[in-house]
């Protein structure tokens, strides 16, 4: 039996660097399954070690490694039999996953073991700092001896209410969002890709995360796209009142410009459990009494080690028995690419396939994109990559235009009625917006002919930037930002005072899918939703107006979202904006035209209305040049939508209808079905 046990561990040993700090636990625990090789005790240098105790580099297929071990591609290449590189971290920022992916390696993490943790010291140190809880306990220690009456921080600041800004919406960021959240805090975050399953506010740049948060919590992975992804400008743009905590690595805070600012008072305090050159911490941060400082110790629990132990050992034991790993780190996604092969497969798979011709106006934004995945599907008649009329460019593409079914469009590219007319076969319109008042729709309607927005399907996204410009406009951020970037600190008295959003009246004008969501969205603010819709919604319980005067009259916010069409064209006119009052804004992410642009100018101008903001313009892509000063506007270029899984998102909700079309399946939610 020993000897059965002793063959066993030959054929899987381990080489442990670091080592990594559970496996003092680990080891007595799973030392009968593996061969742990250890260098660390005997100060060799990993080549010395294997050398001599007569171990072939070729005989190490696995590594078990700490987050404080670099395995770098020399390390890698020093052992060719290696398949399976094991890290006791989160993260996989010490671990070269170019050279792993090129060599095939499979890369395990810790996973989600350590995430309650983590959150809870990201917590911890939060109300630290905020209600100075270290400062008080050292204070009262060292006043113990007299008594003279206590003359420190009578004030501290209220955790309620904060605007707390998630670096990294991972498991760690998960969790840090679901507890404060419960203490009042108001979510949002930053992260590599929007995350569909949340409805925190996304900001694609950081910068524009901390404009508007009080409190920055980072947790996200270290590499080279998120090193000092904290610099000077996000602490500068946080604000003299913000707080950053950081609990993910500490080369994520540009730890130089952190302490320069905190000496200088450029933020409000800083909790830390990690830093950038470990176990170095600045000096200067020592006699700070808004810092609080931790020794990296946020895992350091015990069920959270025999957790973390089970784990490593449940990933060894599926490696060496074939089986998928635990916690495998997938490195075509991480990298952003896929394997040649697999596309080869693709090609080929397909060679023989009859393609469907897909008449393509426009193109969508999210064409690139939608070809690369579906050129095995189609036959892509770009009509936009000529000059000629339709029926030119269909006779020279040797094209029936009988043989056309479908279209796809964007809200820029009109189809018209001669259009339709043109193809006799067509049964759908796939368009790759929201609104529809680019396409003929009563010709559609004639004809039975489907059209199908993706209304509802970026409903989140465009709502985000809906709140997003009502509190940039309310509290003037991009405008003190702009200031800030080109005089200094020093704010003009119009700049330094922003406006509550709580309790304001916001009246929603469509209260379709985009507007329910920013409805929601507000009403976590605080705000008093009602709404003015084609139609009263008998499944909301918010004041219904069906006339827009008496809405703007009885709001303080319009946000504008419904579609465009010849009975919402100039919907807000200037009775309407007079109905708001001076003190109103106006918000709109729905079309241009919704809005009589030349009297939203005239009233912003002469200070019959208090700000807007705007997405999008009536003259696209023309914007009133008088609006470019006036800073109680905030102005963006159309992008409600255009988050970071924009492109994917939307092309596959495009995939999914022309898919059910031809496989004869209905599609679902047809603006038109005839």
């Amino acid at each position: 039996m020993a000897e059965e046990v002793h063959n066993l561990q030959d054929h899987r040993k381990v080489l442990v660097l670091g080592p990594p700090t559970c496996f003092a636990t680990l080891e007595p625990l799973y030392s009968h399954k593996f061969h742990f090789l250890n260098p660390y005790p005997s100060g060799l240098s990993l080549q010395n070690f294997i050398h001599l105790h007569h171990h072939h580099p070729f005989s190490i297929p696995a590594i078990l490694c700490g987050s404080n071990y670099a395995i770098t591609a020399d390390v890698l290449r020093f052992l060719p039999s290696l398949r399976l590189v094991i890290t006791a971290s989160a993260g996989t920022d010490h671990i070269d996953l170019i050279e792993c992916r090129r060599r095939g390696i499979q890369v395990a993490t810790a996973g989600g073991v350590f995430s309650e943790d983590v959150a809870d010291m990201a917590v911890a140190l939060l109300i630290d700092v905020v209600r100075k809880i270290s400062v008080a306990d050292r204070y009262l220690r060292a006043h113990n001896h007299d008594n003279t009456p206590w003359d420190l921080f009578t004030f501290c600041s209220k955790l309620s209410g904060k605007r707390v800004g998630v670096v990294g919406l991972g498991s760690i960021g998960m969790e840090v969002a679901k507890r404060l959240e419960c203490f009042g805090c108001i979510i949002l975050y930053h992260s590599k890709h929007k995350k569909a399953s949340v409805s925190y506010p996304f900001y694609s740049s950081v910068v524009e995360l901390a404009t508007s948060c009080d409190v920055l919590v980072v947790c996200c992975a270290l590499n080279e796209q998120t090193k000092h992804i904290i610099n000077r400008e996000v602490i500068l743009a946080l604000g003299k009142g913000g707080f950053i905590v950081n609990v993910g690595r500490g080369g994520l805070i540009d730890e130089k410009e952190l302490v320069k600012c905190l000496m200088e008072g450029e933020i409000g305090g800083a909790g830390l459990d990690v830093f950038e050159n470990e176990p170095r911490v600045p000096k200067e941060l020592f006699k700070m009494n808004n810092v609080v400082l931790s020794p990296h110790c946020a895992v350091f629990t015990v069920e959270t080690m025999m957790n973390l132990c089970e784990l490593v050992g449940g990933n060894l034991e599926a490696f060496f028995s074939n089986k998928p790993l635990i916690t495998e780190k997938l490195l075509y996604h991480f990298l952003g690419a896929q394997s040649s092969m697999a596309m080869a497969d693709k090609h080929n798979h397909n060679d023989n396939k009859e393609l469907q011709p897909l008449l393509v106006f426009g193109p969508p934004l999210i064409f690139p994109t939608f070809e690369a995945q579906n050129f095995h599907n189609y036959r892509f008649l770009k009509a936009f990559s000529s000059q000629l009329p339709l029926h030119q460019f269909l006779t020279k593409q040797n094209v029936d235009p009988s043989s056309i079914q479908a279209i796809l469009c964007n809200p820029h590219q009109k189809v018209t009625a001669n259009d339709i007319r043109l193809l006799p076969s067509l049964s759908i319109i796939v368009t790759s917006s929201a609104g529809t008042d680019h396409i003929d729709l009563a010709e559609c309607s004639h004809r039975g002919i489907q059209v199908f927005s993706i209304a509802g399907d970026h409903s989140e996204d465009v709502a985000d930037m809906a709140v997003g410009l009502l509190i940039d406009v309310m509290w003037k951020i991009s405008a003190a930002n702009r200031h800030v970037r080109k005089w200094g600190p020093s704010m003009p008295l119009n700049l330094s005072f922003g406006s509550k959003l709580e309790g304001k009246r916001v009246g929603i004008v469509g209260l379709g899918k985009i507007g329910g969501e920013v409805a929601k969205r507000l009403e976590a603010f605080g705000c008093r939703i009602m709404y003015n819709s084609r139609s009263q919604k008998s499944f909301v319980s918010y004041p219904f107006y069906s006339n827009v005067v008496e809405l703007a009259d009885n709001s303080d916010i319009l946000v504008v979202c419904g579609a465009l069409n010849e009975q919402t064209r100039h919907i807000i006119n200037r009775e309407v904006m007079l109905a708001l009052g001076k003190d109103g804004v106006i918000v709109n992410v729905g079309r241009g035209a919704l809005i009589d642009e030349k009297e939203l100018v005239r009233c912003l101008m002469e200070g019959e209305i208090g700000g807007a903001g705007l997405d999008v313009f009536e003259n696209e892509p023309n914007v009133p040049k008088q609006l470019i000063p006036l800073d109680n506007v905030v102005l963006s270029p159309h992008a409600a939508s255009l988050t970071s899984n924009y492109l994917n998102v939307v092309s596959e909700c495009v995939a999914e209808r022309l898919e059910a079309f031809f496989s004869s399946k209905l599609p679902s939610t047809p603006v038109l079905n005839g």
